[in-house]
């Protein structure tokens, strides 16, 4: 049971010290950023049209692919990106948008308003 308890700590701090999350701060996606330093290690930065201000993002073929709460879409050869369900959930400039899912059917994320 102790030793249980102390990985699950380990895990936690490993998670913290190496980036991640999903959101508006995210660092693993929907962080913003200006280059693939901001981002955690496993994701890079997308800039320029579709990314005000940026977004890290993570490469995917399918939701499986990207961490809980992001969805895999078809832009850039696949990305994982904030899912939501609502404007409020999205960085400003960006807004809740339904788009094609790289699993199939239609999904809500977060892209340019």
């Amino acid at each position: 049971m102790q030793r249980t308890a102390f990985c699950l700590i380990v895990a936690s701090f490993v998670v913290v010290a190496c980036g991640g999350g999903v959101g508006v701060a995210g660092t693993a996606v929907g962080g913003p950023c200006a280059a693939n330093i901001d981002c955690a290690s496993t994701s890079r930065c997308e800039t320029g049209g579709d990314f005000p201000e940026g977004m890290c993002v993570a490469s995917c073929s399918g939701d499986a692919d990207c961490p809980a709460g992001a969805r895999c879409i078809g832009k850039k050869d696949g990305i994982c990106v904030p899912e939501c369900t609502s404007n409020a959930e999205c960085r400003g400039n960006y807004e809740c948008k339904d788009q094609d899912g790289k699993s199939g059917g239609k999904v809500l994320v977060c892209l340019k308003d």
